[in-house]
């Protein structure tokens, strides 16, 4: 019998996990609740694939894109706000779908829901495709009986993740080709020039001019340098694998980059603008606040940010008010809880949240339109330093070899 991992909150409120034995989805629910606990999430315990005789590697089977999920999202919640049935709505957008893996996801989804699972379940057994945060909202949806609110809200914050990552991608368009640029010339210099300027100077036992020494000298000892940088990477890489597997080290990492210098900052308003817009929509579709909050951290990808809103809603559960809770959270700007509790006492938390939202994540685009329109100057100049000093190097040399032609 299949096993089933499950998160439940118990008659006290509070919020358990484990694994229990049933044979679908809506058994497991089933027998939680005969246990006296509320089923939030449950899903398949997936068995570890063993290695094969070509080794761990893993052929993963290829899904829709991001593009592709977010507008299935936004004619999935037209569809169910228009009170199409759930089944007749999955049918429609399979047969309109252009595209073949996102009809065979569509058709999987619609299989698992005739079988009689609930539509989050089915979407929570394709992890690859929807994320905890994605499914989450879906049930909670579910939960209230809206479950087209929750759809839409759901495009719309995947439609905003879509145009920022397009903002970013075009940006980074000309600085990629400045570097592309940079490395065709430093490799023409290099492999082309230098080789034929340096026998010269041997040839008359003279002495390497200094710069072009230093380039020699490193082009020798490239393979030690190569190692080097190879050691150093391999140890990222261990430390990193490490840190996975021990909370403590993760949050610390997480922590450290919210301490960078602008980055740092940018960081924790994305990550509030997040928190926020997953808790404003829950409420907004009649989550109850601890319920919302709990589904509204795991949005939180910083590790250090996640663990402390875990204290949050603790805090919460203990008959704190949430603007008191965030405001004792690090690195969460301080008109967070400000605008909070405004919404406490005006009774418009989940209006004031989305606000909340919304104020960050057009701070957050210009932040970085600003910082990818300072990384081209930047980028420009330190490309012209780097080819210019080899220029200047290869023309001193070049020099140096009309002195001896002279002589």
């Amino acid at each position: 019998m299949p096993k089933f991992k499950y998160r439940a909150y118990s008659g006290a409120g509070d919020l358990l996990e484990g694994e229990i034995e049933a044979r679908t989805g809506d058994e497991a629910q089933e027998a939680l609740f005969r246990r006296g606990l509320t089923p939030f999430e449950t899903r398949e315990a997936r068995a570890e694939a063993s290695p094969s005789i070509f080794g761990q590697i893993s052929f993963a089977r290829r899904g829709p894109t991001q593009a592709q999920i977010a507008s299935f999202t936004h004619e999935f919640a037209t569809l169910e706000q228009a009170n199409v049935p759930l089944d007749q709505s999955l049918r429609i957008l399979s047969a309109q779908s252009a595209s073949p893996p996102l009809r065979e996801l569509v058709q999987e989804i619609l299989a698992r829901v005739v079988d009689g699972a609930s539509l989050s379940d089915a979407l929570s057994r394709r992890p690859d495709v929807f994320s905890v945060e994605y499914v989450n909202i879906v049930r909670e949806g579910e939960t209230v009986g809206k479950v087209g609110a929750a759809l839409r809200d759901l495009s719309e914050m995947l439609e905003r993740q879509l145009e920022l990552r397009a903002r970013i991608q075009s940006a980074l368009i000309y600085p990629a080709l400045l570097i592309t640029l940079a490395l065709i010339s430093t490799g023409v210099v290099l492999g082309t020039l230098v080789p034929s300027i340096a026998p010269i100077f041997a040839d008359n036992g003279r002495e390497l001019p200094p710069g072009l020494k230093f380039i020699m000298d490193a082009e020798a000892n490239a393979g030690v340098i190569g190692l080097f940088g190879a050691i150093i990477v391999a140890a990222l890489v261990l430390l990193r694998q490490m840190a996975k597997s021990r909370p403590p080290w993760r949050i610390a990492v997480s922590r450290s980059y919210l301490r960078i210098p602008v980055i740092g900052p940018l960081l924790a308003q994305f990550a509030s603008a997040r928190f926020a817009r997953t808790l404003g929509s829950m409420l907004k579709a009649g989550v109850p606040l601890l319920q919302g909050l709990e589904s509204a951290r795991t949005a939180v990808a910083n590790e250090f940010l996640n663990t402390e809103l875990a204290g949050v809603t603790e805090m919460v559960r203990g008959g704190a008010h949430l603007s008191s809770a965030l405001g004792a959270v690090p690195y969460v700007p301080a008109v967070v809880a400000q605008m909070i509790s405004i919404g406490e006492e005006t009774g418009q938390l989940d209006d004031m949240l989305l606000r909340i939202a919304t104020m960050f994540e057009r701070q957050t685009h210009r932040s970085i339109e600003r910082a990818m329109g300072l990384l081209t100057p930047a980028l420009t100049i330190l490309i012209a330093v780097v080819v210019g000093g080899l220029i200047m190097t290869v023309m001193d040399a070049v020099l140096g070899v009309n002195e001896l032609a002279i002589k």
